[in-house]
């Protein structure tokens, strides 16, 4: 940590884009922000704290981070005390822990909006399969009833536990915004669905309400969130 006054303002910015995958898929969101912040210090980058009573580091994710599910393109911001050259960035990232890598860097203007406000959307890759017959022409005709439906209705919920207060039935179309049949494997009875879902502070969608809502016997097999979409896109993800 720092010497310099907490209520002075960072003097860097840095967008960094990374991927989560196994053995970190359970890597839940205040256990990587210590990860990173461990990374950090282990090149003696001066990174950035809060002047609460309890400093915190000015570390912060643009989007939650669902347990379980693999991330390919997630962005995270770390402010610094003074100017870190890109070389010890990437240093850092060596000290990530497994399963969390770094895909690139860059640094931003502090005028650039914060990644989290600009948060709009995700996009997801959908492994689905079917114990009765799937043709291709069922599942494509499904995904266009469930795009033209005006309303769908299905459970929503915090957490992890349908058994929690917050649970209920709730209109899912808004959460929606495109699904697209990437391929069909008709004798396997599976197939890839790309779905662009809301991840907003109003809402977030999720891939089992995509699947949930189409009038097939599907079940997910395996669900990648591909990348996250920005009202303004981040230098880092553009």
């Amino acid at each position: 940590m720092t010497t310099r006054s907490p209520d002075a303002a960072p003097r860097q910015r840095w967008q960094i884009l990374f991927s989560r995958s196994e053995p970190a898929l359970r890597m839940r969101q205040a256990d990587l922000v210590s990860e990173l912040e461990r990374a950090f210090h282990e090149v003696n980058l001066p990174l950035s704290y809060t002047g609460a009573l309890k400093p915190k580091p000015r570390i912060k994710l643009a989007a939650n981070l669902p347990i379980g599910l693999e991330l390919r393109g997630e962005v995270v911001e770390a402010y610094f005390d003074d100017l870190v050259p890109a070389d010890q960035i990437h240093a850092a990232a060596e000290h990530f822990p497994e399963g969390i890598a770094m895909k690139d860097a860059k640094e931003v203007w502090h005028g650039f909006p914060s990644a989290s406000s600009q948060l709009r959307g995700a996009e997801y890759e959908i492994e689905v399969a079917s114990r009765d017959e799937l043709t291709s022409d069922a599942l494509r005709g499904s995904v266009v009833r469930l795009l033209a439906a005006d309303v769908l209705s299905g459970k929503r919920r915090r957490g992890e536990s349908e058994r929690r207060s917050d649970a209920g039935d709730r209109d899912l179309r808004p959460l929606i915004e495109d699904v697209e049949v990437l391929e069909v494997d008709e004798a396997a009875r599976t197939a890839r669905l790309r779905t662009v879902l809301q991840l907003d502070a109003s809402g977030a969608g999720r891939p089992e309400d995509v699947v949930q809502a189409l009038d097939l016997a599907l079940h997910v097999r395996k669900a990648v969130r591909t990348r996250l979409l920005f009202v303004d896109t981040p230098p880092i993800a553009r």
